[in-house]
């Protein structure tokens, strides 16, 4: 289908579906882009050049790579070699990050900046991203940790479901320039939140606009901030799981497309670190 929107689907949004299902579905449904979870990448088994040919089969591009490690050890680990390696070879544009071990302000600012020199090696961007339930929760935490590493490829993801369940108003971004909000990912949230955080958010996401969120609220903030940040669709739902992949991707992609019409979020392409012909 043909779109005027720049959209991604995000990692969890088709979570069971392999590599070539996955990418013909966001494909079809009319995403631009994909995000992708590292063992997503290496699970598919397939080299390099098959998945850059795929990616260009479908005209999609790798938003994001996502994986939880302690970044802050001051150790480069194997997933972090990981991700710069398929940057290189395939292209991503950033590099999202939370924080569930318990550091010092001043050490995840350091290994912060760190880590954002290695991945600007690699043309990638680091997006924060702050969690209720991890050790950074909200996003005055993860800006404070931000500005003070002070690197030009880095920001804050603003992903809605965090942002409604951190208690998170548009008040809150006073001060954060529009730039330094490197990705928004669009998902909404139950009503009634449920005793387990962790637990729904990673079953019980709702569709974007579909939920109990003040999403034009928000959107609208971002619009007034002239924030221009790649969007994305990261529903983890176990009744989207439920679904045929196709289906799936259509419903998220006609539910952002409806959440975002009048806006001008999403209307601006985003490109990955590298030429399309790159891993040719």
């Amino acid at each position: 289908m043909t779109s005027s929107l720049s959209l991604a689907c995000s990692a969890s949004t088709l979570r069971f579906a392999d590599m070539r299902t996955r990418a013909s579905a966001a494909s079809a449904a009319g995403f631009t882009g994909l995000g992708l979870r590292v063992l997503d990448y290496v699970d598919s088994g397939m080299p390099d050049a098959e998945i850059g040919d795929l990616l260009d089969e479908y005209g999609l591009r790798i938003l994001e790579l996502e994986h939880t490690w302690d970044w802050a050890t001051g150790e480069v680990n194997d997933v972090e070699t990981e991700v710069f390696r398929i940057a290189d070879r395939i292209g991503i544009r950033q590099l999202n990050v939370p924080m569930f071990f318990e550091h010092s302000t001043q050490e995840l600012v350091d290994a912060f900046g760190d880590l954002c020199d290695r991945a600007g090696n690699h043309g990638v961007v680091v997006g924060f991203e702050f969690l209720p339930y991890s050790h950074v929760r909200t996003i005055n935490t993860a800006w404070e940790i931000v500005a003070q590493a002070d690197r030009a490829n880095s920001g804050l993801v603003l992903d809605l479901w965090h942002w409604f369940r951190s208690g998170a108003t548009p008040a809150d971004l006073a001060g954060i320039p529009a730039t330094k909000i490197t990705s928004l990912q669009l998902c909404d949230v139950l009503p009634q939140a449920l005793p387990d955080m962790a637990d729904e958010a990673r079953h019980h996401r709702q569709l974007p606009g579909r939920g109990a969120g003040l999403t034009s609220a928000l959107l609208k903030t971002l619009r007034e901030q002239s924030v221009a940040a790649p969007v994305s669709v990261e529903v983890f739902s176990d009744e989207l799981d439920a679904l045929p992949t196709q289906t799936a991707a259509d419903l998220a992609f006609q539910a952002a497309a409806q959440t975002l019409a009048g806006t001008g979020l999403g209307s601006t392409p985003w490109c990955t670190n590298i030429d399309n012909e790159a891993h040719r």
